[in-house]
């Protein structure tokens, strides 16, 4: 019996010295937000760092939102940096104060560099960003480029997108019958014939039937509001596939949506 209770009690002061050591390490290592400015090519753009507690590298989320980009899932980022993940906010080229040209081709290049830039020996180290363990999570158009780039980067393991706008299906016509509306996007520094010709131009080669391959390495969640795009998710390997009945930005699904994607990316 005097063993079973110095068993016990050995166990609880063990516990406890973990628990201060923890506390200790996120006094030492807090959570922490950051503005950062990143260059491609001469361009600038900006991103927002939010970084979680502790010493130790940590998975990093990479957010990329849709055409012009007002969902921006931070609700979803503060869950995720709770539980011990850095995620990283950015606008593409072109998009809400970034420079350059707003271009889907851009857009994707834009992922690319972003996870050249942490990535960076310097950067894993003041970010402690735990290297090739990179997660993107996109939104509508923001979905498509979440999965086009993250396929052909070995450093992303994982893919989370919703609502996903893919170019597959996109046809002049439909693009000559939104000019008005892309021209009234003022956040966005977009020439629309520019704009258009680059899909057009690139819309074979980012076809996702192009990347079945590479995208059955990675693990994939895609939730949606309805079945559009059902034939080519069905189509993909290693996919958790979630419809909830809601609007684009999953308005009224928020918390469940949330607490899906963040288990699912623990």
């Amino acid at each position: 019996m005097k063993k079973i209770a110095l068993i016990i009690l050995i166990s609880m002061i063990g516990l406890n010295a973990q628990d201060i050591f923890a506390q200790t390490d996120i006094k030492k290592f807090p959570a922490t937000s950051q503005a950062i400015s990143i260059i491609i090519e001469s361009d600038s753009i900006a991103v927002f760092g939010m970084f979680a507690a502790g010493e130790e590298q940590k998975e990093t989320v990479i957010l990329t939102h849709g055409l012009p980009g007002h969902e921006r899932n931070l609700d979803l980022a503060q869950e995720l940096r709770r539980s011990g993940k850095n995620v990283i906010y950015f606008n593409y080229r072109g998009a809400w104060g970034s420079q350059g040209e707003f271009l889907y081709s851009n857009c994707v290049e834009d992922v690319h560099k972003i996870l050249d830039f942490f990535s960076s020996s310097e950067n894993v180290i003041k970010y402690k960003i735990k290297p090739n363990a990179f997660i993107l999570f996109g939104h509508s158009m923001g979905g498509g480029i979440a999965l086009i780039a993250g396929a052909t980067d070995n450093r992303v393991k994982k893919i989370a997108i919703y609502s996903p706008y893919l170019l597959d299906n996109a046809t002049e016509a439909a693009l000559n019958g939104s000019k008005t509306y892309f021209e009234s996007l003022f956040m966005l520094n977009i020439n629309f014939e520019n704009f258009k010709s680059d899909i057009l131009r690139n819309q074979s080669r980012f076809k996702i039937s192009n990347f079945k391959q590479e995208l059955a390495k990675k693990q994939l969640l895609i939730f949606d509001e309805n079945e559009r795009n059902k034939l080519w998710i069905e189509e993909l390997n290693n996919v958790e596939y979630i419809l909830m009945e809601t609007d684009h930005s999953f308005s009224d699904k928020r918390i469940e949506l949330i607490d899906k994607a963040k288990k699912w990316i623990d």
